[in-house]
This record gives C-alpha cells, structure tokens and sequence, in this order.
C-alpha cells in the first residue's frame, strides 16, 4: 500500500493538471476591447466601445453596466449610462494580385466573388453609422505598384465593384509586394490625407481583409512583417486574412499576422466557401458597440481614462485613452446697489429707524460655457455673514439695515465692504466676488424738549441729589451761624463751604464731551464715561484713575485716552496684563490712534469707544457726592474699602463691595455727613488714609 500511495498522488495531479488545461482552451482567449474615437469632453463625457470575442471573431452582445467600470486617473468614476449600439465598420479590401491572376488561374476571380459577397454583407448606405469600404489592389513595384486604389466610401459600393471586371480579368504574372498594400491600408485607416475622412474613420472598428496567396518571398521579411503587426496592434486593428489556395501550397505568414492582431484567418478553396462567408457574417457583427457615459468633474486639463469589460464568459480585458475636461471656476459678479451711500432716516413715530433694505444680487459667469448653478450664494459685510440665498439664477438678497445699530443722538456713519461667495458644485472649489464698498448713514434720534429734560434728569439724578444735600447743608449751617454767631459755627461752615467751591470750580472746569467709553462687558455693563478731558486715566480703583474699572487684572492706571486736535489717542501705561484694541496689543507708553467703535480689552473687561456730538457737562468720578454713609471701621471679615452697597443705593451700580468713593477735602471732616448714624463717616482718597492690607483684597492687584 505505501508502495502505490506515491502513484495514486502523482496519478490526481495529472488528472488534476490536465482538467485546468482543459478549462483554459475551453475558455479561450480574453475579450478585445476596443476604444472608438476619442472621448468626448467633460463634464458629461461619452465614449464608442467594442468589445470582440477573439474565438469566434463575433462581437459580444447582451453586456450591462455590470460589466463596465471606469477610472479617471485611477479614481473609480460613476457610470450614468450604458447603451447598445449600432456603429460603422471602416473595411479595407486588399487584393494581392501576385500569383492568384496568372493566366487561366481561377483564384483570382474567387477573390472578387467573396469580395462581393463581404460588399453585400456592408452597410455602404451614407447614414450615420454607415460601413465605410477602400479597395486597394497590388502589383509589381515596376509594373504600377498599387493598382487600383479607390479611397473610402461610405454611400457609394459601385465605386468598388467597377474596379472588379479589371481585377477579375487583367493577367499579373510578376511577384507582387504583398506587405506594401497591408501598410498603405494601415496609413489609410490612421492617417487619412482627408481630416473630414479621418473623423469619420475614428468611431468606427478598423479592419483590413486580405485576398492573397500568402507568399512574398522577394519583398517581405520578418522585420518587416513585425513592423505591421505592431502598428496593427498601436491602432487596434483587426487583420482578416483569405488564403486563397489551390492544391499544395507552401507555408505562408498570413496566419501569424492575423492571430497577432485579434483578426481571423481562413484558407479558402471553392469547396470551403460557406465557411468563408461565415467569417464575413461574423465581421459584421462588429458593427455592434457600446457608449458609456460618465462625469468628468476636474479642472481644464487632460486625464487618463481606464476602461475596463468585466465578467463576460471569456474573462476581463481594459483599454487605456484619454479625456479632456474643459471646466474652469466660475465667476461671481456681485450685482451692487443703485446707490452707494444710503441713508436711513429716523421716524419719531415708529420711536425707531424706518425700515430700509440693501437689495444684493449675483451674476454667474461660465468661462467654460458650461451652465451650472451653484446651490447657495452667501453675502457679507465687512467679513460678517448677513444672509443667503438658494434662489437661483441670481440668487437676491435684501439685507435690514435699519436694525445694524440702535438710535442714538448722534447721527451715526459706517462703511461696509460687501461680498458674495459660493462654491462651484462640478469643481467644488469656493468663488468669490468683487468687493463693493456702501456707507450707510443712520439718522440722529429726535426728541423733544421734555424727553430731554426728563433724560438729562435720569442721566444726573445724583448731581441733583447731591446739590440738593448741599443746599440743604448749607442752609442748615447758615442758620446755626446766625444763631450761634459763635466759632464752632464759623469752623463748621468753613470746611462745606470750601468743599462748595471746589465742585463749583471743577464743574465750572469740565469741557465739553467728545466721545465716551462704554462698558460691554465686566463689572458694571452699561457704564458709561464720557471723555472731557485732554486726558483719562483708566484703571482698576478710583483713588488712581478717573474711571475705576473693579478688575482685578487691570493695573492702576491701566490706559490713557488723550485727546489731541479733534483726534483721540490711546496709550498703554505700562499696564501688567497689557492693553489690547480690536484683538491687537499696545506697544507701552506708545499712542495709537483711536478709531470710533473700536473694542479696547484689558484684564476681564471690554470697553467700546463711540465718538459724541456737541458739548456735554459732566462731573469725574471723584467729584461724585457721597450717597449712603459707611462704616468708620470695617466689619469683621469685609474687605477695608467701605461698606456693600446694592445697585442703586450708592457708589457705583453693580461695583465690587467699595462702597462710594468721595474726596478727602470735598466734605466737613469733623462731624462727618449730617444726619448720618455716629461713628460713620465718608471714605477718602488713598493719600489720606493708610493703605489697606492687600492680604484681604479679594482681587488681585495690579502694578
């Protein structure tokens, strides 16, 4: 048994070797496929396929989408189309005269007899898709060389058959060069002296039938045969070969040629013809195709394009061409405003601006002329989104201005720079428009003499309060006077009525107001100071600045606004955390130009400065008049800057535990405020007092 077990091995894996070389003749060759013309250009690009069975010589037929796929560039791309159809053969008749058309032999007459029959089997009827057919015939190089040649036709065979009775009867008893007709049929199908021809020639399967005996022994080599079958193979030629033999004859070439160049080869004798003219019907089925369609979504340019038949029962094969793409980016043409300044006016009615709208458009160009809208177009103004549009062909816009900024006094001027933008859905790459610039101008709000007075009253409720108490102080004080007539009232009057003409001469001293900051975001949001002076201080406490910002990353000061010929400046003064304007950081104890609405930003907080109109009349901070009273001596565990006290009841609305802030020499330093409880008093400046423990500061302070 272990004797045989090495034979029953060696037994299965011939048994096995045998049925794979059976399964691969059974299958044959793999499919021919053959692209038709050239592609035509994106973005919807087509192309003329053939696909032949290299076994029978037939076409294949019944192929799907399936069976297809294309690369562009070795990317897979989607196929939106696959269709059968019926295209033109471009056939070339090639009569090798030499040896078949001596006297009295009949070959030559079989020739023109199978000729004529593939001639019936053609097409030749001037339709779109019609067979195109050339004749050549060969004879001696010193006895007129290729003789007949009649060009292509595509709607006229007689021109062919009237070159038959010549053929059929004429005597050619010299040796003919049989490879000099093949490869002037071969520059005939690839470089027609007629462009109209040679168009036509493009989409359609070239094919060259031979009528020879087969042999050549004076003109043709190997080198030379070589030479046709690689331009055969170059252009995708097939090389149907008719040996036309009688008797015995010697081996010829004919076979290899066909066989190298996808063709089919037959030696006909009288008693043979029907399989002849089975190879005829057979050519003809070539005349079937398919057009595959497919995008080419790239910018201009030229791509490779791989086509691949896929699982047809003879397997797979693929062709390589190319495609060319002429998309270009498209161009958006922003469609301005009529007008480029636009004003908003003010109604006192509505008590707001009346509605106003910027209509905005685009115009796409194609510099391609391929058509396409883009699925949104989306509008700016100076960098920032202010809407969108999908309504196409020019996608309109009517941007609100009215509601941009909120009324004010003042009347109020900005300049927009507008763009559209879009992406381009073959190319997806973003277009841009050209930049259109419109200054917008919003009318100054108006009010009447009471809003005004009442305004005015709700903006310097505490000025009048404070006057108020004073007054009242003072009349008190001038009563005691003139009923004591004694020193205490005079040392008691003095003091308040120094403190009198302090705020008297500060006030007198304030200029008028030509821009202001405005708290957006930090401790007391709303706040606003206006800029009366050449020069403000802002910090972090109010002993060391004019406008205290409570923050316990800004420094004391922090920042300068100075005002120089109707023009503000702002310098960094050496702060901690340093001074950003609009995102950018001062450069210390450098002035840089202020500009209206810029964000200044320092520590936690952010400021807005807004330029005024006319003259305004308002009192600093440390001019404030004390409202409330504070503890002499700090609670327990409060910080030593005064008492808490709530919005609205003293100091400064929404502040950090201060408590208000008051100058030393405004107020009587002995007795305090009148009516006030015992042992309270006002706070004073820094330089009169210790400075508090900085241990029980609850922010962190700055330099």
């Amino acid at each position: 048994m272990k004797q045989l077990r090495p034979i029953i091995i060696a037994g299965f894996c011939l048994i096995l070797t045998l049925t794979l070389v059976w399964e691969a003749g059974a299958q044959g060759q793999a499919p021919v496929l053959r692209i038709l013309g050239e592609p035509s250009p994106g973005p919807e690009s087509e192309m003329l396929v053939s696909v032949l069975d290299p076994n029978t010589g037939r076409s294949l037929p019944d192929l799907t989408a399936d069976n297809f796929a294309v690369q562009l560039s070795g990317e897979p791309l989607p196929l939106t189309g696959v269709t059968a159809e019926t295209t033109g053969l471009a056939v070339v008749l090639v009569m090798d005269r030499g040896g078949i058309a001596r006297k009295n032999d009949p070959r030559m007459g079989q020739a023109v007899d199978l000729a004529s029959a593939l001639l019936d089997r053609l097409a030749v009827d001037g339709s779109p898709t019609a067979d195109m057919v050339a004749l050549i015939g060969i004879r001696g190089r010193d006895a007129g060389g290729l003789t007949p040649l009649v060009p292509f036709t595509d709607r006229d065979p007689n021109a062919i058959r009237n070159e038959f009775d010549g053929l059929r009867t004429e005597t050619v008893p010299e040796v003919t060069p049989l490879y000099d007709g093949i490869d002037r049929a071969i520059e005939w199908l690839t470089q027609n002296p007629s462009a109209p021809v040679q168009a036509q020639l493009n989409s359609r399967r070239a094919v060259i039938v031979v009528f020879s005996d087969g042999i050549d022994r004076q003109f043709s080599s190997e080198a030379y045969e070589t030479v046709i079958i690689n331009k055969c193979q170059q252009a995708g030629i097939l090389l149907y070969a008719v040996r036309m033999v009688r008797g015995e004859t010697e081996a010829d070439n004919l076979q290899a040629m066909a066989t190298q160049t996808n063709g089919r080869y037959i030696a006909h004798d009288p008693a043979n013809t029907e399989a002849t003219l089975s190879l005829f019907d057979d050519l003809a089925t070539l005349r079937g195709a398919y057009r595959l369609r497919f995008p080419v979504f790239k910018p201009q340019g030229d791509y490779k394009v791989r086509v691949q038949v896929q699982g047809t029962p003879i397997g797979d094969a693929f062709a390589d061409t190319m495609v060319t793409s002429k998309l270009r980016t498209p161009r958006l043409n922003l469609i301005a405003p009529p007008e480029t300044s636009i004003t908003v006016p003010y109604s006192k009615t509505l008590g707001a601006f009346a509605a106003r709208v910027i209509p905005l458009s685009v115009e796409v160009q194609f510099p391609d002329a391929v058509t396409r809208d883009p699925t949104t177009v989306s509008y700016y103004a100076n960098g920032a989104l202010i809407g969108t549009s999908d309504s196409a062909p020019t996608y309109p816009l009517e941007w609100p201005v009215s509601a941009w900024v909120t009324p004010t006094r003042a009347v109020q001027t900005h300049d927009f720079t507008l763009l559209a933008r879009a992406t381009d859905p073959y190319l997806e790459m973003e277009m841009a428009s050209q930049a259109v610039n419109v200054r917008v101008t919003w009318e100054a709000q108006e009010v009447t003499a009471a809003e005004e007075t009442k305004e005015t009253v709700k903006q310097n409720w505490w000025l009048i309060l404070g006057l108020g108490v004073l007054t009242v102080g003072l009349v008190v004080l001038l009563v005691l006077l003139i009923r004591t007539r004694g020193e205490v009232a005079r040392k008691v009057v003095a003091p308040a009525a120094g403190a009198i003409s302090k705020m008297t001469q500060r006030m007198s001293a304030v200029g008028p107001a030509y821009g202001k900051l405005v708290m957006v975001h930090g401790s007391t949001v709303g706040q606003e100071y206006r800029l009366a002076s050449p020069v403000v201080k802002v910090g972090r406490d109010a002993q060391h600045c004019d406008f205290p910002l409570f923050d316990q990353f800004v420094s004391n000061p922090h920042f300068s606004i100075r005002m120089e010929q109707n023009q503000y400046f702002i310098v960094d003064e050496g702060s901690t955390n340093g001074t950003f304007v609009n995102g950018v950081q001062l450069r210390p104890s450098q002035a840089t130009p202020l500009q209206p609405d810029s964000i200044i930003k320092v520590g936690n907080t952010q400021l807005q400065f807004k330029r005024l109109g006319g003259e305004t009349r308002r009192m600093s901070a440390e001019e404030q008049p004390l409202v409330g009273s504070v503890p002499a001596t700090p609670a327990a565990g409060a910080p030593p800057y005064g008492p808490t006290v709530a919005a609205g009841e003293g100091g400064i609305p929404g502040a950090p535990p201060y408590g208000p802030t008051v100058f030393a020499g405004d107020l009587p330093q002995a007795g305090g405020i009148p009516g006030a409880p015992s042992g309270y008093g006002p706070t004073v400046l820094a330089d009169d007092v210790p400075p508090p423990d900085p241990s029980s500061n609850p922010w962190k302070p700055g330099e």
